[in-house]
Order: C-alpha cells, then structure tokens, then sequence
C-alpha cells in the first residue's frame, strides 16, 4: 500500500515536471531541427513504434512499401525487441530510430525537433499509428501539414492519447467496422462535433493470397495427425496459456493432434503444459512462415481483446481454419460454421471446453473440415487484396 501512495506521489511530480520543461524543451528541440532541415526532404513522414514482428508492425511495412515511390521518411518512436522487420522497412523508406532516445521527458524536445523538419517541407503529409509521440507532435506542426492515424483496435489507450487532437486530423483510419462505432461512441462521449466522424475511413488490410486449387486433405497432407497452430505474442490479453491447456487436454484424451507455437510464447505456457506443445520461437523469413501456414489445419486465438489479427488473414489465405474467441472485429469475417469458428468470450474455463469440441468435431467430420477450409481460401483470396489495399492507401494520402 506504502509503495502504490509512494508511486503515485513520484507519478505526480514527474508529470508537474514534465509540464514546466515542455515549453523549454520543444524551444531547444526546433533549435536542434533547424540544423537538419536539409537532410530530411520528403512529401511523407510515418511515426510508427516498432520494427520487431508483429501484425501491426507487418501493415505498416506494408503501407510504407505501397507507397514507397514517394521516397517517405519513418521515425519509429519506441525501442524495437528486434531488427526482424527493419531491412523490409529500409527497401521502401530512409528510417530513423529514436526508440532509445525517446522518453517521457525527452518526448516535447523531440516534438521540436520534428515539428521543424516536418513544417520545412510544404504540403506534405505526416502519417502515424500505436505511439505517444505522433501525437505530442501534432499540436506543434503547421495548418497546412495533413495529418493522418491509423487505429488497429480500440482500447489500449492509445485512443484516450488521440482524443486532444481529433479536430487536428485530416483522417483517420481503422481496419474494421468496430472500431469505427467505437471511435464515433468516444467522440459522442467527449462532446466532439458530430462531423469529425466522416473523417474516419475504413481500410481493411491485406495478405499475399498465394495461387492454390482448394485446401488438401489434411489428413493426406499430415497423416493422422491435426495440426493446430498458434502464431503471436505472448502478451497478457492473447491469454496463450488456455493454448496450453486445451493442448494438454487433447492429449489427455488420446486426440490425433499437434499443438505449434510460433512466437516468443513459451513462457507464457505453464510448465506442465508444455510438453504438449511444439515451440518454433519467434519466425522472421515470410518463406518459412508460408511453409508453417501451408503444413498446419487450424489457428487457434483465444485472445480477450483483439482488432482483427493478421494472423488470421494469413491463416484464412492457406486454407487454414480459424477456431477463435469472438472479440474485435473478428466476426465481420469470420462466418461461424462457414469459414471458421467463432467461441464467446466467456469464462476460460468454458473457451478451453468449446474449442475441445470443435477439435474433437474436426477430426472426426473430414468432409466439415475441408468444406470450411476450401470457404476460408477462397474468402481471403476476395476480400483481402493488396492491391486494392494499395490503391486506398494512395488514394487516402495524395486524394487520387
């Protein structure tokens, strides 16, 4: 109790500090800038967090490569776990790191560093997405900088960050219809205009859809065994150790299947659980990843909160057959019965007993599990296009 009065007290003078040396700090941060004008000349700047993996951090490659004919600029504001997308990064843009630069404190310096650079360079567009310093930035930069965010889900917090600078952005875009009425209920909460809510634009993203005749048999491709995969982050709210222990039921029952982890998870599984899982680690090379999707028959996501996974549309691409929480914008693609699964977002005890069904399901009804397979392919293979995400992303930025 001592300790959480002792951190809020310390929380409290820091934030008093930070508030007194923001105006000295961003004087001395556009100083510095003003020596770099020069060096950076670009009509697009992006402020994203990362480079390590990640589905986000995959879009965002994504988008910077669909553009990259306008020789953009990227800051990545936060300190990366890993250089694993950072060569794809660098093939489309010039990329700067402040990620063990940035703090707290230093942020309002870096905001006047910036908002120099960015202001030199007339009518350009600056582009952000997932980080604090995107927006401490905006309230700095000209009337004439367009000023775009992009929102993969709604409530990290990130949204409360954005709320300030609603009326400062040009649009706003998020990858599903719920995050939309989530935005549009925020702003009716805070009393934002009704009309800043036709800024926000709907851009779905998008996986290579690779050329394939229907799923195979799985039990052709794989023998006897199901293989059921797991690709993400061991983050709290992926809630991976249920993988875990829907795994070690299914063993316990003797089930024909095969749990494989991609990502850095194997913490994140209990001891006991986990030899019942195959581990891979974290996966970088997009060729190893296809294979991975290619060879496996079901994604599992037991997740408490989602936007729309990548992982997903990846999964859907090969075939494979999502069985998932239904969280985020998961159902406007996800067709329970049709193209997947979808388990309510109840109790864990009650996900890890639903999910056993379907497992059991599959493996018994082959005719099921290739009908809902082939459905998954061929939605990914028309609703999640990269050129037509392309051409919304360009359209967005220069209006054509």
């Amino acid at each position: 109790m001592a300790d959480n009065v002792l951190y809020i007290h310390v929380k409290h003078i820091l934030q008093k500090l930070i508030q007194y040396l923001e105006r000295p700090l961003v004087i001395a941060g556009r100083f510095v800038g003003s020596f770099s004008v020069s060096y950076f000349r670009s009509q697009l700047f992006f402020f994203f967090p990362f480079y390590h993996i990640g589905g986000a951090e995959k879009v965002h490659a994504r988008i910077t490569c669909c553009l990259k004919e306008n020789k953009p600029i990227v800051f990545f504001a936060d300190k990366s776990k890993s250089f694993a997308l950072k060569k794809q990064f660098m093939q489309s843009a010039k990329i700067f790191d402040l990620g063990y630069l940035n703090n707290p404190v230093l942020i309002y310096f870096w905001a006047g560093v910036l908002s120099t650079i960015v202001n030199s360079n007339k009518n350009c567009v600056v582009f952000g997405c997932n980080n604090i310093l995107f927006y401490k930035l905006i309230p700095y930069l000209s009337p004439h900088i367009c000023c775009i965010d992009l929102t993969h889900a709604f409530g990290g917090g990130i949204e409360n960050v954005s709320l300030p600078c609603v009326d400062r952005l040009d649009k706003r875009v998020v990858i599903n219809t719920r995050t939309l009425k989530d935005l549009k209920e925020q702003y009716s909460l805070n009393g934002v205009p009704e009309n800043m809510s036709e800024r926000i634009v709907l851009i779905e993203n998008c996986v290579h859809i690779p050329e394939l005749t229907g799923r195979k048999n799985y039990r052709k491709n794989n023998g006897p065994i199901l293989r059921i995969l797991y690709v993400g982050r061991g983050s709290e709210e992926k809630r991976v150790h249920l993988v875990g222990e829907i795994s070690y039921l299914c063993h316990q029952k003797d089930m024909p299947v095969e749990f494989v982890l991609v990502g850095d998870v194997r913490s994140s599984i209990p001891e006991q659980y986990r030899k019942c899982c195959t581990f891979l680690g974290e996966i970088v090379d997009e060729k190893k990843l296809s294979e991975i999707y290619n060879s496996s028959d079901i994604l599992l996501l037991v997740s408490s909160s989602e936007g729309f996974p990548l992982v997903i549309m990846e999964a859907m691409a090969y075939g494979v057959v999502t069985i998932s929480t239904d969280v985020g914008g998961i159902s406007e693609h996800i067709h329970n019965g049709y193209n997947g699964f979808l388990i309510k977002n109840e109790s864990e005890s009650l996900i890890v007993k639903n999910v056993y069904k379907i497992i059991d399901e599959l493996i018994s009804n082959e005719f099921l599990m290739d009908k809902i397979s082939l459905e998954a392919y061929e939605y990914a293979k028309t609703n999640f296009n990269c050129e037509k995400f392309c051409s919304k992303y360009k359209k967005l930025i220069w209006g054509k």
